[in-house]
């Protein structure tokens, strides 16, 4: 096999994983979008109350049947409600999901479909770091330094994904 076959075979391997990888990203998404689904309807339509007979209240029966605290099984129903329709046609890492959910609120879908893709593009300690700067809680920890050359119009650092004011 020459050097230039075995590069092409790696390189084909390489994609393959990788395809991999993002199906997993799609799959956790979609799944996380379901079971959101799934809490928001049991939620509004009270059927948590219909699983067996001694569920006294939601809280009681997220964290016995669902064995999770209503603190995430209400974010779950609200990353579905406020989110789920832009989610579903966006590739996104849901993990980044929750750290945004509260910038997010009061945001027009166009405005939150532009800083969905924009965070889809930052590590989570971007992000973190982003949020702080946007709330006035002093400078970041990951200050850019890069050359203007680098800066994106929507402003962003092409290089470290750092959001500039």
């Amino acid at each position: 096999m020459t050097a230039k076959e075995l590069k092409e075979k790696e390189g084909d391997r390489f994609h393959e994983v990788m395809g991999w990888w993002n199906s997993g990203v799609n799959q956790a998404k979609l799944g996380y979008l379901l079971m959101g689904k799934s809490i928001y309807f049991i939620k509004k339509e009270k059927l948590w109350k219909k699983e067996i007979e001694h569920m006294p209240t939601f809280k009681y029966w997220a964290e016995h049947a669902l064995h999770i605290s209503v603190a995430q099984a209400d974010r779950l129903a609200q990353i579905y409600f406020e989110l789920g329709h832009l989610l579903e046609n966006i590739p996104f890492d849901i993990s980044k999901v929750t750290l945004l959910l509260p910038y997010l609120r009061d945001k027009d879908d166009a405005e939150k479909k532009e800083i969905l893709f924009m965070a889809n593009e930052c590590t989570v300690e971007d992000i973190k770091n982003n949020l702080k700067e946007l709330k006035g809680e002093g400078t970041a920890t990951d200050v850019c330094t890069h050359p203007e050359s680098e800066i994106e119009y929507v402003p962003r650092c092409k290089a470290c994904g750092k959001w500039i004011k």
